[in-house]
């Protein structure tokens, strides 16, 4: 999706924001590879209160 947005549709972009579900590390040495800023926040897994 992201060589589509960059080779056929032209896109201009510089900063990617994804759900950390897909940072695989193929996938973010590309993003690194093509100059772009990345931001993809770690989703804590959520606590129950003891009570």
């Amino acid at each position: 999706m992201i060589l589509n947005a960059i080779n056929n549709k032209k896109i201009p972009f510089k900063t990617v924001l994804m759900n950390s579900w897909y940072a695989t590390q193929r996938l973010m040495g590309l993003i690194d590879n093509l100059g772009k800023i990345y931001y993809c926040p770690s989703a804590e897994k959520p606590t129950q209160s003891k009570e």
